[in-house]
């Protein structure tokens, strides 16, 4: 193995080292060639050992799986992407085309340093998204073995910050039928703030999906499809049945709005808001607004839960979390429990003497 560093002396004078890696040179500051030579010999020492570690470390690896010293982190974004469907895939590619992410496209996995991950997520274009879908990606590939141990420890990552969000109010509500101008969409605001469903899976039912017979609507989270989860199947109430009557009795419920990317349906809601002077909402807050409503109104979190298709309570209680709880005064539960004590004493028509015992 070549020395990374040789010496050399100018003019009789000082010695020098060089590094021919960098081609920096510097000056060992000495005049007497047995300690330039000592020095020179351990500032190569200390450089040959970890190149030799890490040598040998490559031999071990190879032998085990060929593969592991050229896997980069572009193969495993393309491995994700198989497993994504729908929006969530757009999603992701966007993702793997953002600019934060092209530091990571040709790295191989291991050589892969905490470095690497921090200068993605100080990008200049890098957000919460950025953080979220790298966390994935960074799990996925210590899912697979295909790294050592963990790039960024859980304590290490910077916390993702998101945006406060809230469920849309009756009174907003009211104010966006109003500044609506279109009958669909006016009919899909309707039937979002009935639901509680995401814009997706709404715009995509169809009569089919209707149950008139035993008054039920099904429908599937298609962002939890690829896990066979998020099946709903909600009952029908009188504000539900007056917009499913009002809707085509036969194929798509939203024939137009359903040919429209969720971008599209979003920006248009957002003007729609901007004309009734709104702010803060989205199409998602009808969601947010579904299971604050349920919570505040004491629908059991696990009712509410399936209904929303939510596959966890702790995602669950993030949607609820703005509600409104009204607790009832403590001499309701008194009454309650006052009217629900009955009377042990007999009518003194049925007491009967104890004879005395001679």
């Amino acid at each position: 193995m070549r020395e990374r560093y040789r010496i050399y002396q100018r003019n009789g004078g000082i010695f020098y080292a060089k590094d021919r890696k960098t081609g920096m040179a510097f000056s060992l500051a000495t005049s007497d060639r047995r300690e330039a030579v000592r020095l020179i010999t351990a500032k190569n020492q200390a450089t040959e050992q970890p190149t030799l570690n890490v040598a040998m470390a490559k031999v071990y690896l190879s032998a085990q799986s060929p593969e592991f010293l050229t896997r980069t982190w572009g193969e495993l974004i393309e491995l994700v992407a198989q497993g994504y469907l729908g929006a969530t895939a757009i999603r992701w590619r966007k993702f793997a085309k953002s600019a934060p992410l092209k530091i990571l496209i040709s790295q191989p996995l291991y050589q892969t340093e905490a470095v690497h991950f921090l200068a993605v997520l100080d990008h200049k274009k890098a957000g919460v998204s950025t953080n979220v879908w790298l966390r994935i990606l960074h799990n996925r590939a210590m899912d697979l073995g295909w790294l050592l141990s963990p790039v960024l420890h859980k304590r290490v990552w910077p916390r993702v910050k998101y945006k406060g969000r809230r469920g849309i109010t009756a009174e907003e509500h009211a104010r966006v039928l109003a500044s609506e101008n279109l009958e669909d969409y006016r009919k899909f605001f309707r039937l979002l703030w009935e639901t509680g469903g995401s814009q997706t899976d709404i715009v995509n039912l169809t009569t089919e999906d209707i149950d008139w017979p035993n008054e039920r609507l099904f429908y599937s989270r298609r962002k939890l499809a690829s896990r066979g989860g998020g099946r709903a199947a909600l009952a029908i109430g009188d504000g539900m049945r007056a917009v499913l009557k009002e809707l085509p009795t036969v194929g798509p419920l939203f024939p137009r709005l359903r040919l429209l990317g969720e971008n599209m349906r979003a920006g248009h809601f957002c003007k729609v808001c901007q004309r009734a002077g709104l702010t803060g909402v989205s199409l998602h807050s009808y969601r947010y607004a579904w299971a604050e409503r349920a919570c505040s109104a004491g629908m059991p979190e696990r009712e509410a839960q399936a209904h929303l298709g939510h596959g966890s309570r702790a995602v669950h209680r993030a949607y609820a979390r703005n509600a409104e709880i009204v607790t009832l005064p403590l001499e309701h539960y008194e009454k309650i429990k006052a009217a629900k004590l009955l009377p042990f004493k007999l009518p003194e028509a049925q007491v009967h003497p104890i004879p005395a015992v001679s």
